[in-house]
């Protein structure tokens, strides 16, 4: 697998501040992806502290803020630190960390989100950057990825199985969404806080 800040760093320098900056396809399925996380989170959102782990431009949070769908409060962490420095210009009243979510100490919150974050990671890290999740989350996490067999150089691609029993050896229940668009699909693990 290739490097992230190396990746990024590329698509970046081609596209500029825009999704495919961010190595989405387009705003299109950006917001299709976006459309989904609001789903699984919905009532969630408004009433606790989310980390957007992963979080690019801080999109995410510019689409809830759209949609009066304000976190009580948002952090968006990312390790390239251009994108960072984007997203604090974008959304100066809010908290923006330059933090590489598999090496340094993360902050607490309710739940954790990632779209798109698990894309380029190797297997490992994939499994590494839920488990950190899991961890700093104290009601569950929320996630993306895309969903297959595919070999390749440079995406990801886990299976649904795979994923199930990830979560399920934990003892956690996965809400999943697939369909909205080819080979991706949404998690939702809910904590048992009882």
């Amino acid at each position: 697998m290739i490097k992230n800040k190396t990746f990024y760093a590329k698509t970046f320098k081609k596209y500029g501040r825009t999704p495919q900056g961010l190595s989405w396809s387009s705003s299109k399925t950006q917001e299709i992806r976006f459309l989904v996380i609001t789903e699984l989170l919905a009532d969630e959102i408004k009433k606790s502290s989310i980390v957007d782990a992963g979080c690019g431009f801080g999109d995410l949070y510019g689409f809830w803020l759209e949609r009066d769908l304000i976190p009580k409060s948002y952090i968006g962490i990312d390790s390239f630190e251009e994108f960072i420095k984007i997203a604090q210009k974008s959304f100066s009243k809010t908290a923006f960390l330059q933090r590489d979510i598999l090496k340094d100490e993360l902050p607490l919150a309710h739940w954790y989100v990632a779209s798109g974050s698990l894309n380029i990671l190797s297997s490992f890290e994939t499994w590494l950057f839920l488990e950190k999740m899991l961890v700093h989350a104290t009601k569950g996490i929320v996630f993306n990825f895309l969903c297959g067999v595919k070999q390749s150089e440079t995406f990801n691609y886990k299976t649904k199985q795979e994923m199930e029993s990830f979560f399920v050896e934990k003892g956690f229940t996965c809400k999943m969404i697939d369909g909205y668009l080819e080979n991706d699909m949404s998690v939702m693990i809910k904590k048992d806080i009882a």
